[in-house]
C-alpha cells in the first residue's frame, strides 16, 4: 500500500457484500456487556440481530445487573437463539465483565459492542467485507454519530468523516495518527476484529478504568488497524456515560501512562523517540485539559473546571510548579464558573465529559 500524505496509509473499501477471497464468510459474533441498562440493551441487541450481515451470536454478559435487564434480555434470548445470556454472581466492576462477554464468543470475527449505543445498518457487513478482502488487516474500526440522549430532549448529530478511504495504521505510525487524531483516535463499539488479535493482544486489563485504550494501543502494535470511511455507530451520550463519571482530567492522566506504556513497549523504555513521544503527547494533553477547564467554568462546573487544572501541573508525575500558582488558579476559575453557572446549558454540555 501507497503512503498518505500524511504519513497514514490509505486502502480501497470494498463493496458491501463483495465475496471474500477464500468464498466462504467469516462468521461473527457480537458481545455486549451490560450494567443496569434494560432499555439500553434493548436497543443495542435489537440493532446487532437486525444487521443486513447477520451474526452467528450476541453474546450478552451482564454484571449483576439489579433492575430490570436480565428480564429483557431473557425475554430476548428466548425469542432468538442467537441472543445468549451470561450473568455474573456479583458485579466486577465493568471491565472483566468486558472479558467475559468477549470470551464466550466463538465466531472467527468478534465485534464488541458497549450496551449504550447501536450498530448503524450495514456495519458488520462493511467490516467484516473488509476484513475478508485485506487479509493482512486484524481489525477495523469506524466513524461514529453522536446521539444526544438527555430527559425530554434529543439529537443526533454526524461527526466529520476523517477520511475517505479506508485509513491503515500500524506500529510504524501508530503515534502519528494518536496526535493527529488526539479526540477519540477510535470508537470502541465500531471495532470489529479477527480472533487471533484478541487471543495474541490479550484481554482488557481490569487495572485502567480506560481499559479499551490500553488494549487497542496493545492490539495496534501487534496488527495493523483500518479506519473505515462510514458511520458504524450511533454513540449515545447521557448522563450515566462511563466517561462522565470518570471526568476529563482523570482521563487524561490515564491516558497519558497508557500511552507513555505503549512509547515504551515499542521504542524502549530509555530510548530518545520514546520519550520525545511521551513528552508531544503531554504537551497536548495539557492544552486539552486547558480547553477543558475553560469549557467547564462556561458551564459553571467547579470542581470540574479545577481538577483539570490541577492535573495540567500534575500530568507525568509530581507538580513542579508552586501550590499558590494552583490555588491561585482554582480560585479564579470557581469566580468564573459560579458566573458560567447562571447560563443555559445546551444538550451536548449536559452529557459531556465533566
Amino acid at each position: 500500500m501507497k503512503a498518505h500524505a500524511m504519513n497514514l496509509r490509505s486502502g480501497s473499501e470494498p463493496a458491501a457484500g463483495s465475496p471474500p477471497e477464500g468464498g466462504k464468510p467469516l462468521t461473527i459474533s457480537v458481545a455486549i456487556a451490560t450494567y443496569n441498562r434494560a432499555a439500553m440493551v434493548q436497543s443495542a441487541i435489537g440493532a446487532a440481530l437486525g444487521q443486513s450481515r447477520p451474526p452467528l451470536e450476541v453474546v450478552v454478559s451482564d454484571d449483576a445487573s439489579t433492575d430490570e435487564t436480565i428480564l429483557v434480555v431473557g425475554r430476548l434470548a428466548a425469542a432468538d437463539g442467537r441472543v445468549k445470556l451470561l450473568r455474573q454472581p456479583a458485579n466486577s466492576g465493568g471491565v472483566r465483565n468486558w472479558n467475559r462477554a468477549i470470551e464466550a464468543t466463538t465466531g472467527e470475527l468478534i465485534a464488541w459492542c458497549s450496551d449504550d449505543d447501536c450498530y448503524r445498518p450495514g456495519h458488520l457487513e462493511a467490516s467484516a467485507a473488509y476484513l475478508e478482502q485485506h487479509p493482512e488487516v486484524g481489525l477495523v474500526h469506524s466513524g461514529f454519530v453522536d446521539w444526544i440522549d438527555t430527559p425530554g430532549e434529543g439529537s443526533v448529530a454526524y461527526r466529520p468523516l476523517r477520511t475517505t478511504a479506508a485509513l491503515h495504521v500500524d506500529r510504524r505510525n501508530l503515534f502519528r495518527y494518536l496526535m493527529r487524531y488526539y479526540d477519540w483516535p477510535f470508537h470502541p463499539s465500531t471495532i470489529v476484529m479477527r480472533r487471533r488479535v484478541w487471543e495474541q493482544a490479550g484481554p482488557f486489563d481490569p487495572a485502567y478504568a480506560l481499559a479499551d485504550t490500553d488494549w487497542f494501543l496493545r492490539a495496534a502494535e501487534r496488527f495493523p488497524v483500518a479506519l473505515l470511511a462510514r458511520y458504524g455507530v450511533n454513540n449515545r451520550r447521557h448522563p450515566g456515560n462511563w466517561s462522565n463519571r470518570l471526568g476529563s482530567a482523570r482521563m487524561q492522566q490515564e491516558i497519558a501512562g497508557i500511552v507513555g506504556k505503549s512509547a515504551g513497549r515499542l521504542y524502549g523504555a530509555l530510548s530518545l523517540r520514546g520519550w520525545m513521544w511521551n513528552q508531544a503527547w503531554r504537551a497536548q494533553a495539557r492544552l486539552r485539559l486547558l480547553l477543558t477547564a475553560r469549557a467547564r467554568v462556561r458551564s459553571g462546573h467547579a470542581e470540574a473546571a479545577c481538577a483539570a487544572w490541577r492535573t495540567i501541573f500534575t500530568l507525568g508525575g509530581p507538580s513542579a510548579a508552586s501550590a499558590w500558582i494552583v490555588r491561585a488558579g482554582e480560585n479564579w476559575l470557581r469566580a468564573g464558573a459560579a458566573r458560567g453557572a447562571s447560563r443555559p446549558a445546551s444538550a451536548r454540555q449536559r452529557v459531556s465529559p465533566l
